[in-house]
């Protein structure tokens, strides 16, 4: 579930619940799906899906001709994806030791990558706290969460799911500015 809040995109389909039972009472058997049918219900990414698969787009990403049509959440990728580490701390480690800033942000309506999951993570790092975790504000409105730890800082986006820039284009960008800017948030 990516956005606790949001309408379902389209209304809720009659299959939804019967493809969730099968997979979970198949999941440790990956022969039974042919196409792992990722895409969460309630998403619509017809635009992202149109704007990324354009000629002049692809072009301008130096994307190659022979590769498929972008798709959300592809079954060309998901089911060549491998697990190679369980964790990602030691990279993140090893770039904030080169002096490099991170943001780790989180939609707080985001049940599938949540946030909370993410500020264990930024925590278990065992950095020095460099803020207290504490609100910010977009036009005046708590925005959301933010706590820093030297060139890491954890950040939520309050009623945002996990596509925020999709679903709080005003606060995200806001976000980003303030973390390229090296500003208060």
């Amino acid at each position: 579930m990516y956005a606790l809040y949001l309408d379902c995109a389209g209304g809720v389909g009659p299959y939804i619940r019967y493809i969730r039972d099968m997979e979970n009472l198949f999941r440790n058997y990956k022969s039974y799906w042919t196409k792992k049918q990722l895409i969460p219900p309630c998403i619509n990414a017809t635009a992202q899906t149109n704007w990324l698969n354009r000629g002049d787009v692809q072009k301008a990403l130096h994307i190659p001709d022979v590769l498929p049509p972008w798709e959300l959440c592809s079954d060309t990728v998901g089911s060549q994806y491998v697990i190679n580490y369980t964790t990602m701390g030691d990279f993140y480690l090893k770039l904030l030791a080169k002096g490099l800033r991170v943001l780790v942000y989180n939609g707080d309506t985001d049940l599938t990558c949540n946030f909370l999951g993410d500020q264990w993570f930024v925590e278990g790092l065992d950095l020095k706290e460099t803020t207290k975790y504490q609100v910010w504000l977009y036009d005046k409105q708590i925005a959301g969460y933010y706590q820093q730890f030297g060139n890491i800082t954890f950040l939520t986006v309050k009623g945002a799911g996990h596509m925020v820039p999709q679903w709080a284009p005003g606060p995200a960008l806001k976000m980003f500015q303030s973390f390229l800017t090296n500003s208060p948030y």
